[in-house]
């Protein structure tokens, strides 16, 4: 039978793990409304219902915190991306799977995408300050999935799949950008599935296109 003091250690680290957690779901809330650099530790204390001190008690500053929003958050995402990379399904139904991640992450949680977008892929100072590699990770798995697709016939044998990997992340993030400043303004569920639907028939027609008709063949017809 555990003696009482040591039966506690677990409960204590058990209530600072959801106590961390607490913080980081309120700055990303506050982060969201206010921007890093207009938020202070003691609104995201308010926010997560905890003492000014408890904040300080997880994270050096406001900064540290946004760091493990991106850690975190961003662990996720590339573990996804690495799902999608091992999948055997045609490029379609890959890229499809991406895309409706992406938009059901705005969907669910517009106050995470507002911080990733706004503060973390749009922040130079941030990007600089990190591990580029991490964030350039995701741009190796797509490219990956795109050289798959490539191998077995599905993208046209000169496709640079580097490069197309730079243009379906970047025309999804400019798509969750439009969502983040409302001028993609997206209500129903069923406009962000026909955003799903249109994006990914966008950019797989766009590099599977069918070759142009020859010039002979347009003057013969």
């Amino acid at each position: 039978m555990s003696r009482p003091e040591t039966a506690a250690v677990p409960a204590r680290r058990s209530r600072s793990v959801r106590t961390r957690e607490r913080i980081v779901v309120a700055a990303t809330s506050v982060f969201a409304r206010r921007g890093l650099h207009g938020a202070r530790v003691a609104d995201i204390a308010e926010e997560a219902g905890i003492a000014y001190g408890l904040v300080y008690h997880h994270f050096r500053n406001k900064e540290e915190i946004l760091a493990a929003i991106f850690q975190e958050r961003w662990g996720r995402h590339l573990g996804y991306l690495k799902e999608v990379a091992a999948s055997p399904a045609p490029v379609r139904d890959r890229l499809g799977r991406l895309v409706h991640f992406w938009v059901e992450t705005y969907r669910n949680d517009p106050d995470l995408m507002t911080v990733m977008i706004n503060e973390i892929s749009r922040s130079y100072e941030f990007i600089e300050s990190h591990d580029v590699g991490t964030v350039m990770e995701a741009f190796e798995i797509v490219e990956r999935i795109l050289l798959q697709a490539q191998e077995r016939g599905e993208l046209r044998a000169g496709l640079d799949c580097r490069l197309a990997a730079y243009l379906v992340l970047g025309a999804a993030e400019m798509v969750l950008t439009g969502y983040v400043l409302g001028t993609l303004t997206r209500t129903a569920r069923e406009q962000f599935a026909a955003d799903e639907r249109q994006l990914v028939a966008l950019l797989v027609d766009g590099v599977c296109g069918v070759p142009p008709i020859s010039r002979s063949h347009q003057a013969a017809t």
